[in-house]
């Protein structure tokens, strides 16, 4: 990974990619209004009810009777707080909380979201670096991350900690990451044809395939001595 922990705001640049962003898998959305008019939720369905990218609003009640959901985020006055995972997608996965930081000085611009457990914070609860700051971990306690640039959408790196893999922490990242671009109004995830053995794994064996490019460059993997993805459990291969 790059540097774990770099600072400011994210403008939104294009990175100027040729690559085709592939044919979108079928995702909807559904705003769905919480509690005090302040509080409110973006869900995440992945069926065929509407076309792909549609938002529609929802009250609470159809919400939680509403099958196929994927992910959420919790959103107070508008602002992003908390970001989950269905249980169904990743249940080998510990209670999750994330931290977003973000890297406006890159070329182009772009945000890291890592994945923590314990420390006191909440599961599920979004930290930004200033939040983060507060809390007693380090860049070994992350057990992975996703970099993409908002402006497109385009995954740059996923990383899991070896000691983590095949608990479908990957797969948690990139559904958290998703749900928050959205949320935000940034552009949709998509990955291109370049990625490490493991990562066209995970690609093949997930939802991803339906998101990511053909392979076209096989890039070396960011783990020094990670093995062949038939060693691997293909569903968190990363």
């Amino acid at each position: 990974m790059r540097s774990p922990w770099p600072v400011a705001d994210v403008g939104l640049v294009p990175d100027g990619s040729t690559s085709p962003q592939p044919a979108a898998a079928g995702w909807w959305f559904a705003r769905v209004p919480v509690g005090d008019g302040r509080s409110s939720r973006l869900i995440v369905y992945a069926t065929p009810a509407y076309p792909d990218g549609s938002l529609v609003d929802l009250p609470a009640g159809d919400a939680a009777k509403t099958p196929g959901y994927c992910m959420l985020a919790e959103l107070v006055d508008g602002v992003v707080v908390g970001l989950a995972v269905a249980s169904t997608l990743v249940p080998k996965a510990a209670p999750l909380w994330f931290a977003e930081v973000r890297e406006a000085m890159a070329q182009p611009p772009a945000v890291h979201l890592m994945a923590f457990v314990g420390h006191g914070v909440r599961p599920g609860a979004l930290l930004d670096e200033t939040a983060l700051s507060n809390v007693d971990v380090a860049g070994p306690d992350q057990l992975g991350a996703v970099r993409w640039y908002p402006a497109t959408g385009e995954v740059d790196q996923i990383y899991v900690d070896p000691a983590h893999r095949r608990m479908r922490i990957g797969t948690a990242l990139l559904h958290a990451a998703a749900v928050l671009s959205v949320a935000r109004g940034w552009s949709r995830l998509w990955g291109d044809g370049q990625r490490t053995a493991m990562g066209e794994a995970f690609r093949n064996a997930s939802y991803w395939r339906e998101r990511a490019a053909d392979l076209t460059h096989v890039a070396p993997p960011m783990t020094p001595g990670d093995g062949a993805p038939s060693d691997l459990d293909a569903g968190d291969a990363l």
